[in-house]
């Protein structure tokens, strides 16, 4: 499993929602392209950032939600004024297609109709559910007869990315001391230089189940962070402060453009 964590003020240097819709998108993509399974938004304890946190939870999000349960799911609100502007991520359970094949897994939306539950699988009519749930709830559905349609519930598949979920973090050191990682890495310039230790780096990532690549913000770095709650690196277990751009050219490396080039390298290393 992969997972990133990034501070609920990685927006600062946004001054509108239209550029906190882009920039989530972009998260949103980069989390998809590489199959992030949990995007977990930490506190930054400088200040209070829960305005942008309940933005970028709600745009991250609509985004993860197939575009065919939206309307069922996601409700209205002026967080989302700017989501058409969000590329597709075009992954797996974001099926377009109103047809449907038997023993087909697909994402789908409770409702009630008749004191009864059916569910929205994105067909042209809603399929009787069979299994646990609650009207208005998203759940992983298999389907079992075409005619009349007809879905259980299921769990999701295990060879397919099936989509990221979001959530809430306090500050990142009190965060991971209380984590089961089993490899943390905290993205900083001021870490070690990857391509000085890229071998054992392999090593490490290749014998963890469980990977999270931590983000600072746009105005703190990790180290900054860690500061401001009195933790450390040395307080973690499994963890390794990296500077992936060692040989950076600008004098900042933006956040979605850090999230985009590590996960790139933690792809190729987690190949076989």
């Amino acid at each position: 499993m992969i997972c990133i964590a990034i501070p609920d003020s990685s927006f600062v240097d946004e001054d509108s929602l239209r550029g906190k819709t882009i920039k989530s998108g972009y998260i949103a993509r980069a989390a998809s392209v590489f199959g992030v399974e949990r995007i977990y938004i930490y506190r930054d304890p400088s200040g209070n950032f829960d305005r942008d946190y309940d933005i970028a939870r709600a745009v991250l999000e609509y985004a993860e939600t197939p575009q065919y349960l939206r309307k069922r799911l996601v409700r209205k609100r002026s967080d989302l004024e700017f989501v058409g502007l969000l590329p597709p991520l075009k992954i797996p359970h974001h099926q377009k297609s109103p047809e449907i094949a038997l023993r087909e897994i697909r994402e789908a939306a409770l409702v009630e109709q008749n004191n009864q539950l059916m569910a929205d699988v994105g067909a042209r009519e809603l399929a009787d559910f069979e299994g646990k749930g609650q009207a208005g709830k998203r759940v992983t559905v298999e389907v079992s007869s075409i005619s009349p349609l007809k879905v259980a519930s299921s769990s999701k598949p295990h060879t397919v990315y099936w989509g990221y979920e979001v959530r809430r973090a306090p500050t990142l050191g009190r965060f991971l001391r209380g984590a089961d990682f089993d490899f943390i890495i905290l993205t900083s310039r001021l870490g070690k230089p990857l391509n000085q230790f890229l071998h054992e780096f392999e090593e490490k990532v290749k014998g963890a189940k469980k990977v999270i690549v931590c983000f600072g913000s746009p105005d703190k770095g990790i180290p900054e962070l860690f500061k401001l709650e009195h933790a450390s690196e040395a307080d973690l277990r499994n963890a390794l402060m990296i500077n992936a751009f060692p040989h950076q050219n600008t004098e900042t490396v933006r956040l979605e453009e850090a999230i985009f080039g590590f996960l790139g390298i933690l792809n190729l290393s987690i190949q076989p």
